[in-house]
């Protein structure tokens, strides 16, 4: 008899895990099936009904409730934890997603803030839509028993931080990207992210970095450690904000001649870092051509930080394309000395800078640029 209760007790061990796998599995599937039809119900709809189609029919909510149920269900299957990862890495920024996603955090935190793969989200966590992702990367953070995991949650944390802060901020800044926005995502959450305490946050996200550099300074981090990588990002968010006055930039333009960012106090000033080799960049110089027609004779110049290697190669580039504005020339490399200074991540950049030398806009393009551009030059002709 005792037999064949082990027998029984050992054949549902066995059993469970492959049930609960099968569950999973199939639950990704009919997920991908649906997110496939909902993208082709996308591509078909009028101009009008996107936002609300979005909004309202996108699966992935729906799908993260049940993946959420599969968690719970079996807290200790692996599944659980793939299931609240599924989560964490499919949400989207829409009114339905944003509870189960806090709630995936919180059990995340409360039950998996130890396990060995949490890596594996850090970058995903710091582009997250949702604040909540916070909760999860501070309890990985305060405590994962590897100090390496510990000291790159933390970093991915501040990031998280700021990234979030700077969406909250450009639904200021761009009113009218903001209201191309909130049919998407609903009046409640975009109240919520609008009305974010930024400056709370950016002090929480610079006293986490300060942390990471006492801590954790030499972990290694991509191509550096974290203490360097910490370090640029403080820079960033003492000097390079929205609000800060720019740090003077001194170097050689292509030709060799000396150049100051400074010297173009008392104009409007876009600054862009770019390269031949960026083809988002390429794109962006119609629009610089078009404002240094506009603003020809007007307070107004455009500057360039160029990661190309300097030579007769530039120099037909910036003929054929008409380039006719100054551009500072660092050292040949996405990884000069300038670019390295600002925190550049990734090209183009680009800085808005008042009369004053104070930065006004950052990482805008196309309308966006458009609108922040125009509103200072009608400051300065009003002065």
């Amino acid at each position: 008899m005792f037999r064949f209760v082990a027998l029984l007790l050992l054949a549902a061990w066995c059993v469970a895990p492959v049930h609960a796998q099968t569950k999973y599995d199939a639950l990704v599937k009919e997920y991908d099936n649906a997110a496939k039809a909902f993208r082709t119900r996308l591509q078909t709809a009028s101009e009008a009904s996107v936002s609300q189609i979005y909004r309202d029919e996108n699966p992935q909510p729906k799908f993260a409730l049940r993946f959420l149920d599969l968690a719970k269900q079996q807290p200790k299957d692996p599944t659980a934890y793939a299931s609240l990862v599924w989560i964490a890495e499919s949400s989207e920024l829409i009114p339905a997603a944003a509870k189960p996603y806090a709630e995936a955090m919180t059990l995340l935190a409360d039950r998996y803030a130890d396990h060995k793969e949490n890596e594996k989200l850090f970058e995903r966590l710091a582009i997250a839509p949702f604040a909540s992702a916070a909760t999860f990367l501070t309890a990985v953070f305060d405590k994962h028993p590897s100090a390496i995991v510990r000291g790159r949650a933390g970093f991915h944390l501040a990031l998280h931080l700021k990234n979030y802060c700077f969406t909250a901020e450009q639904l200021h800044l761009q009113p009218a990207w903001a209201k191309n926005v909130e049919p998407f995502v609903g009046p409640e959450l975009y109240k919520q992210m609008r009305d974010t305490d930024r400056v709370a946050l950016m002090r929480q996200a610079e006293e986490t970095l300060i942390r990471v550099q006492k801590d954790y300074a030499f972990i290694s981090y991509k191509r550096t450690v974290l203490g360097k990588a910490a370090e640029s990002e403080l820079f960033e968010l003492r000097n390079l904000m929205v609000g800060k006055t720019a740090p003077d930039i001194v170097g050689e333009d292509i030709d060799g001649t000396k150049i100051k960012l400074s010297d173009y106090r008392g104009k409007v000033v876009v600054l862009v870092f770019w390269g031949t080799w960026c083809p988002h960049c390429m794109a962006m110089l119609p629009q610089e051509r078009a404002f240094t027609k506009r603003f020809e004779g007007q307070p107004f110049t455009m500057l360039g930080v160029n990661s190309d290697t300097a030579g007769q190669k530039l120099t037909n580039v910036l003929k054929q394309e008409r380039i006719t504005w100054r551009n500072f020339w660092d050292s040949g490399t996405s990884d000069g000395p300038i670019a390295t200074r600002w925190n550049i991540q990734g090209w183009p950049a680009v800085f808005v800078i008042d009369a004053k030398g104070v930065i006004r806009y950052k990482h805008v393009r196309d309308d966006m640029l458009e609108h922040g551009v125009a509103t200072l030059m009608r400051e300065m002709s009003k002065q």
